[in-house]
């Protein structure tokens, strides 16, 4: 296996990982959480086995976003680079998708609240939030690795023969393109 000398290498990029992993299980957790709470913690974990490869996405790229972030803001303060704020751009999307996941919860709490056609909306619409958070992950993940490969933060990374500009550009493209054909595929099924 070939080193590979990152700004923060070594033992710091396992903490970038650590990182990630955490955040994945965190939004794991809030979600069970949030759904325990409004309906009890047999239909959370009813909903996690039937949306688990969403949730299991969703988690991941979270996760390697928030990962990735923790990567390039040490690394620019190791640098005292001025690109922080391409990161904290990117980080949006990570808040981004975390609310497009547990949006669709909303309808737990709206008939409460008297606002039951709000919450009618959001379940129906719940794979087609689900599919924008993932396809918001990829944006920001992409746009993380330009960041990296701009700052020349991973030699790994830098070197790569593929323009990580253009890339984000056909991600961001073919996300809008995959998130309407998802709002009309879905068109309010249920999971």
């Amino acid at each position: 296996m070939m080193a590979v000398s990152c700004v923060g290498s070594g033992p710091s990029v396992k903490r970038h990982v650590a990182i990630g992993v955490g955040a994945a299980a965190l939004l794991l957790l809030v979600y069970v959480g949030i759904v325990s709470a409004a309906q009890g913690l047999d239909h959370a974990l009813d909903q996690a086995a039937s949306l688990w490869y969403w949730m299991l996405l969703l988690a991941a790229g979270l996760g390697a976003q928030v990962g990735l972030f923790s990567f390039i803001r040490q690394g620019l303060r190791e640098r005292r680079a001025a690109e922080a704020a391409n990161v904290a751009a990117s980080g949006g999307v990570s808040a981004g998708s975390m609310v497009a996941c547990c949006a669709h919860h909303l309808s737990d709490v709206l008939p409460i609240l008297g606002l039951s056609g709000v919450a009618g909306f959001l379940a129906s619409y719940q794979v087609f939030f689900l599919i924008v958070g993932i396809l918001s992950n990829a944006i920001g993940i992409t746009m993380m690795l330009e960041t990296i490969q701009k700052a020349g933060l991973c030699p790994l990374v830098a070197r790569l023969p593929w323009d990580i500009t253009r890339i984000r550009k056909g991600v961001i493209a073919s996300s809008a393109v995959v998130a309407v054909v998802a709002l009309v595929i879905t068109g309010g099924a249920q999971v």
